[in-house]
């Protein structure tokens, strides 16, 4: 090979590899920047991918491509020889002498022109020094791929790839859902036989709970990713609903109380009925009174016994309408009262005897069935004395059909009852360690007490015991959990009522209550002030000059 050739190759190659270069900062470039966002796509969107392969895979391949891509352009726009013999000549001042000896055929280069030619560019080209002026160096281009290294380094530290919820139920410890699965289940199965148990007595509201119960409990269970603490708060949720079904029925004991504070009651037919109603019997007080009105219609009281059932009649009615009385008096006292602290600007108290004031209000219903059942007995005791038997045993009927009602409410609280010990014990069984959920002694309550005595419990009885206490309903009202419940709005309560139109803004009437409660108010006047002794001296001489008239 000439010196010609050697020259022209060396640049052509130098060229090619420049051209390489400059393409490889522009397809670097491009392939970190696929890269960061295909790395980061796993933060967005849920991808069933290992992260780690992931983003090993888009680093190496995206970098192969831009090596790849940046050589194939490089050979694709390689220069021609005679280009390169043309440059060559140009950057070195050869005037041509490379790129005419290379452009000369096989006959022109024979010649005696030619060959003389071909020497002195044969001459020319064995001085020069192809590498000084065709020099590989970095230029600022070189930067551009570089400034992405610092963000590609951010992404693959911060980034997270998202999870799906089957991929957070499988990092959900196994044997935790398990056992909640199993507590629940074995709950869905208890709330099953109370809602039978209410179909059976006719209670279609208690059976209209516990389906929703169900299907509550249905969904609880059928969940891939539920663990201990959202069925804890689930079934506080159904606890919640429980309670208020609980509070909407009140409780019987208000007639019961009234019955047991009933002093003299004479003896007679109805003395059966009396404590049957004292005791919370009703289902046999109604029975009672079912008899007494058949006995009445059929004729078969004497004379003495329908005197004494009168008297009897006629003494509980009083007490029952005593007790309803005593109920609406307490409430308009209570009334007033939040009245008087409102004008007085004592905002907090009057706050505090309104939730008094509801909680009384929620009675309304029980004294509602006993003056139903004053009424009954009233009428009874008119057709007594008129001496029509089957207007009073009418009468009785109705008194029974009362105590009937109230019999229902008796069971349904009964059925609710045991629904919220279902609740407490499921709890329990949850966060059992023993029985994984599916129901022990210890879990249930039915443990011993490792000291003198046996106890309900782990640890009740007397002496050291051992694991923790079982849950229990406590005086407030309320139910220990370690549960963080979710924060929801509040119930509404309605604390009462206003005059006049709904208006937007500011109301005056709070501030015009406040004025008038602080004019009300006497300030007291000050005695016995000793004021300093400048100041003294300067009322002195104040009133000095106002007795001399100047």
């Amino acid at each position: 090979m000439s010196e010609i050739q050697t020259r022209v190759s060396s640049a052509r190659r130098r060229l090619v590899l420049a051209q390489f270069g400059h393409n490889l900062c522009w397809t670097l470039f491009v392939a970190i920047l696929v890269a960061i966002v295909a790395i980061a796509l796993p933060a967005i969107w849920v991808m069933e991918v290992d992260f780690d392969v992931w983003a090993n895979a888009w680093l190496i391949g995206a970098g192969v491509m831009a090596v790849l891509a940046a050589a194939v352009h490089a050979v694709a726009t390689a220069p021609s020889v005679q280009s390169v013999a043309a440059e060559v000549d140009r950057r070195f001042g050869l005037r041509e002498r490379l790129s005419s000896s290379i452009s000369l055929d096989a006959v022109s280069r024979e010649s005696d022109f030619g060959l003389a030619l071909v020497r002195d560019a044969e001459k020319q080209a064995a001085k020069i020094a192809v590498a000084q002026r065709f020099s590989l160096q970095p230029t600022r281009l070189g930067w551009l791929p570089i400034s992405l290294v610092p963000v590609l380094a951010i992404v693959l530290l911060l980034v997270e790839p998202a999870e799906s919820v089957s991929a957070t139920a499988a990092k959900t410890d196994i044997a935790e859902i398990t056992q909640v699965k199993t507590a629940t289940t074995q709950l869905k199965k208890r709330i099953q036989q109370q809602k039978r148990k209410a179909v059976a007595e006719g209670l279609k509201e208690a059976e209209a709970l516990f389906e929703k119960m169900e299907v509550d409990l249905d969904k609880i269970s059928k969940r891939e990713s539920m663990d201990r603490k959202e069925a804890m708060i689930a079934l506080n949720d159904l606890k919640k609903q429980l309670e208020e079904r609980r509070e909407q029925l009140g409780s019987p004991d208000q007639m019961r109380r009234a019955m047991s504070q009933m002093k003299g009651l004479e003896s007679g037919p109805a003395d059966k009925v009396a404590k049957s109603i004292e005791k919370g019997e009703f289902g046999n007080a109604k029975d009672l009174v079912k008899q007494l009105a058949e006995k009445m219609r059929d004729g078969k009281l004497s004379e003495q016994e329908k005197s004494q059932l009168k008297k009897q009649v006629e003494q509980m009615k009083q007490q029952l309408e005593k007790a309803v009385q005593d109920h609406q008096k307490k409430k308009q006292e209570m009334e007033q009262k939040i009245e008087q602290a409102r004008k007085e600007g004592r905002g907090e108290e009057a706050a505090k005897m309104q939730q008094k004031l509801n909680e009384m209000s929620q009675k309304d219903g029980q004294m509602q069935q006993m003056q139903k059942m004053a009424e009954a007995m009233a009428q009874a005791q008119q057709a007594m004395q008129q001496g029509d038997a089957g207007q009073a045993a009418d009468a009785m009927q109705q008194m029974a059909d009362q105590l009937g009602e109230m019999q229902q409410e008796m069971s349904e609280l009964e059925d609710l009852q045991s629904a919220l010990d279902d609740l407490s014990q499921s709890k329990n069984q949850m966060r059992c360690e023993g029985c994984g959920g599916a129901g022990c002694g210890k879990c249930q309550g039915m443990g011993m007490g490792m000291g003198d005595g046996a106890g309900q419990g782990n640890g009740l009885g007397k002496g050291s015991g051992f694991g923790d206490r079982p849950e229990a309903e406590e005086d407030t009202n309320t139910y220990e959990s370690q549960v963080r419940g979710q924060v929801k709005k509040g119930k509404a309560i309605i604390a009462g009522f206003a005059d006049g139109p709904n208006r937007k803004g500011v109301t005056q009437e709070d501030v015009k209550q406040s004025i008038e409660a602080a004019i009300s108010k006497e300030s007291d006047p000050a005695e016995n002030q000793t004021l300093p002794r400048a100041e003294r001296e300067h009322a002195q001489q104040y009133f000095d000059r106002l007795r001399d008239g100047r």
